[in-house]
């Protein structure tokens, strides 16, 4: 099955990014989405994305949020967006 959104937190995994990590895959399983996330923790890989702040969040290619903790409802329209919902 090939996943319909690809998903990638950008951070160390400081304790906001292990909450954004968290909130995702739990949106994820409450909303059955189709989707794959991703954990990328090396500064060169986050650094290629040009974000000016960790925690970030990309959601096939595009980075929705840097520097901050979205609340879940920011998340579910952003992945309804993607998913065409």
């Amino acid at each position: 099955m090939e996943l319909d959104v690809n998903i990638k937190i950008l951070g160390p995994g400081c304790r906001k990014c292990i909450e954004i990590t968290n909130m995702i895959q739990e949106l994820v399983e409450e909303n059955h989405l189709t989707v794959q996330v991703e954990k990328i923790t090396g500064i060169d890989e986050i650094a290629a994305f040009g974000v000016p702040a960790t925690p970030a969040v990309v959601i096939d290619g595009d980075v929705k949020c840097t520097g901050r903790v979205p609340d879940r409802a920011e998340i579910l329209s952003w992945l309804k967006k993607e998913l065409g919902e």
